[in-house]
């Protein structure tokens, strides 16, 4: 062991003195329970600062502490998948002390108290057949030790699908990324995303730290459109608050990234607390080392803060903000048009004010959102720019109104601005370039929206039923959004049933002048599902689905082959989008999960599915680009002990079509006349994890170990590529990610 190994090993190891106390015996008696259930928690280490005894948990999550002198000790309780608590208690001479430690799962908050403003536990949404839900621990197990990103921890559950290593994005359903929204803290963003804008074949990352999150959750098919117009699904994050208990520190260092999470209470009542994080990333620099053969990285740095503070017992004021800027490089590039840097910056600031009273909650929120980028090419021209600026107010009601019905409803209004420009460029000689074209696009546009839901739950099942109405200034008209979501137990099985339709408004900057012109994208979905209990602590889900869409966009400027003369037509310079395509998805999920306090946990799912577009101007019919047959996730975790817990992750797909006009292999495509006629080889991924805590006095260490593509398959993504004139092509698909080894370190004070 190294001299600087030998001196952190004796930092963590150190403890001040203890005072002596007068003798007595007194003892302290408990139990450790699930925070979010009440449950006992078994295996759960358990010391007194300062002192050799510790104890473990059994089944009933109670421990003791006999013998001891009046005096103050700090309680120390550890188990691996849970938060470290350290907790100060003060013990009279000659008594017994009864206390109670909840442990939050993960990175979560220590609380000894809720709140009466504090959110409650949101329980699963009435009627929804594809939904899942995320804590803390699972958030922080599978979003990967070298990445960090919660939405990749995403790409692992059922129903999920994706193949490209290098992209946070993903696909439910055959339907693009762009159609899923992401909703933090009750504000839906895009643009909270590391990624490269104005061009494709880059890199993507959350710009969200892992260890600020309390949840997260994806809700596939017919749902709820409370949090705005998207055609997709819903994934909804929530920060966390931070400590009301203490200040605290975590920090964490991997061979890609580097992070901290500062927390504490708000004055001594303790009436509020603050949250702090700052997270930068070196992925960019261990790739290169790794495999010199990728010329593409990115690189980032974020912060994120949070702040609550209880107004009143009944009010309360929440204060978020995210923000983060990313840089990509590109080594090999061409003259005129190829990206060599490329930089983007983003920032949402959110405060929302909470009424709470037995007949009804109101909620306000004013939001935020602002993001900037800038590409150059290789000898300094600039290839694109843009900037967007969005504000939103919200207002939301919950009124219970008896017999298990709730009424619900809500208005929002939102500004939206924004400019892009692209420009093409022309190599001139080997050293030089000149401008050929340009394109300058601005729009402002106003959006004002209302929903309206009311719904029933009983032991034995529920019922929902709603509406969202949207209108937008830069639209040919308006949009309205329908759902009726039920449920019922039949025994030990419960069966779900959902419609509902949903609309997604273009961004204004994608047509440029044809935006007022175009209708939104719209759909109208239709699931079935089972949910039955099994032996062992596990369920079985079986979902239906069925899924039309209308007037989707698309790129009608690809390159293609001319039926008629067998030429080349050359795609446009800049991007041409119509809303043409009208299609259909449908498939089914089958999904075997396990939860449980011991044991292996996790889930095996499978997803067949089949996504068919038709252009109503060209008559064209094609797979989706997103059309994948058949997906495969496995998530398994098993904790060994109260310190140490091993994962896997496994995701297979049948793979996406090559977008675009080609024919032959992936290796050796040659231009064509039919579109997504050629797919992606079978993507396949293994990841392997191995976690182990280290408990001291006052303080906690976790190490991390994964390995990702253990197996070192070479699995291919699209990319740019090129087509040449006689029709052949080169780099149209690119290698993925190699085998990826990577270690961290958690401290938590």
């Amino acid at each position: 062991m190294t001299a600087a190994a030998w001196c952190l090993l004796a930092v963590l190891t150190a403890s001040p003195p203890q005072q002596a106390a007068p003798d007595s015996s007194s003892t302290i008696r408990g139990v450790v329970i699930d925070a979010a259930t009440s449950a006992p928690v078994e295996d759960a280490q358990v010391a007194l600062a300062g002192r050799n005894t510790t104890l473990r948990t059994g089944p009933d999550g109670r421990f003791e502490f006999a013998g001891l002198r009046g005096g103050t000790y700090t309680l120390t309780v550890s188990r691996i998948g849970y938060i470290f608590v350290r907790r100060r208690l003060e013990v009279p001479a000659n008594t017994i002390l009864e206390i109670s430690v909840p442990l939050a799962e993960g990175t979560g908050t220590y609380q000894e108290e809720v709140t009466v403003a504090a959110d409650p536990a949101r329980p699963r949404a009435v009627g929804v057949s594809s939904q899942i839900e995320l804590g803390s621990a699972g958030l922080a197990e599978l979003r990967g030790v070298a990445a960090d990103d919660p939405l990749r921890a995403i790409q692992a559950v059922p129903g999920v699908a994706t193949g490209d290593d290098f992209q946070a994005e993903f696909s439910v359903r055959g339907s693009a990324f762009r159609h899923v929204g992401v909703v933090i803290d009750g504000t839906a963003s895009p643009l909270l995303v590391h990624a490269v804008r104005g061009a494709d074949d880059t890199g993507s990352i959350a710009m969200i730290n892992t260890d600020i999150l309390a949840r997260g959750a994806l809700l596939s098919g017919p749902h709820a459109r409370v949090h705005g117009d998207w055609l997709g699904a819903t994934l909804e994050f929530d920060v966390r608050e931070g400590s009301r208990d203490r200040a605290a520190l975590r920090g964490a260092v991997s061979g890609t990234s580097a992070s901290a999470v500062v927390e504490g209470p708000i004055g001594r009542a303790k009436r509020g607390s603050w949250l702090v994080s700052i997270r930068k990333s070196y992925i960019d620099w261990l790739i290169r080392r790794l495999d010199p053969e990728i010329d593409s990285t990115i690189g980032f740095t974020d912060a994120q803060a949070k702040v609550v503070y209880d107004l009143t017992p009944r009010q309360q004021l929440q204060f978020t903000a995210v923000a983060g800027t990313a840089t990509y490089l590109e080594d090999e590039t061409s003259l005129a048009n190829g990206l060599l840097r490329a930089t983007s910056r983003s920032a949402l600031g959110s405060i929302a004010w909470r009424y709470a009273r037995e007949s009804f909650v109101l909620t306000q929120r004013v939001s935020f959102i602002d993001s900037d980028f800038r590409n150059r090419g290789r000898v300094g021209q600039e290839l694109a720019r843009g900037t967007n600026q969005t504000r939103i107010w919200r207002a939301d009601v919950v009124v219970p109104v008896g017999g298990a019905w709730t009424i619900e409803g809500g208005a929002r209004r939102e500004w939206q601005s924004g400019d892009e420009t692209l420009r093409d460029f022309a190599a001139v000689g080997t050293s030089s370039v000149r401008l050929r074209a340009q394109r300058q696009t601005s729009a402002d546009t106003t959006l004002a929206s209302g929903w309206f839901q009311a719904s029933r739950r009983t032991d034995a099942g529920g019922v929902v039923f709603g509406v969202r109405g949207t209108d937008r200034t830069l639209s040919a008209e308006g949009a309205v959004s329908p759902w009726i979501l039920a449920e019922r137990r039949v025994g030990a099985t419960t069966v779900r049933a959902s419609a509902g339709g949903s609309a997604q408004f273009v961004d204004p900057l994608a047509l440029g002048a044809a935006v007022s012109n175009t209708p939104p994208e719209r759909a109208f979905s239709i699931d079935v599902g089972v949910e039955h209990p099994l032996p062992a602590g596990l369920r079985l889900q079986v979902t239906a689905f069925h899924r039309d869409e209308s007037h989707v966009l698309r790129n009608a400027g690809e390159y293609r082959v001319n039926p008629a003369t067998g030429a080349r037509i050359v795609e446009t310079t800049f991007p041409t989008i119509a809303a043409t395509l009208d299609g259909a998805s449908k498939g089914v999920d089958v999904v075997l999960v396990r939860r449980a306090s011991s044991g292996p946990t996790g889930w095996i799912g499978y997803t067949w599915a089949h996504t068919r577009y038709r252009d109503d101007t060209t008559g064209e019919a094609f797979d989706g680009d997103f059309d994948q047959r058949h997906t495969l996730n496995v998530f398994v975790q098993h904790r060994i002990s109260y310190r140490t817990a091993v994962s896997l992750k496994l995701r297979v797909g049948s793979n996406f079509p090559i977008a675009g006009y080609f024919s032959g292999t992936p290796e050796s495509l040659v231009l064509a006349t039919d579109r997504n006629r050629v797919r992606l080889p079978v993507y396949a991924r293994l990841d392997l994890r191995a976690n182990r805590t280290f408990t001291f006095d006052r303080r906690r260490l976790t190490l991390f170990a994964e390995v990702m593509n253990v197996l070192g398959r070479r699995n291919l993504g699209q990319a740019d590529g090129l087509v040449r004139a006689n029709l052949t092509t080169d780099g149209i698909a690119e290698r993925l990610l190699p085998r990826v080894p990577s270690v961290g370190v958690l401290i938590e004070f």
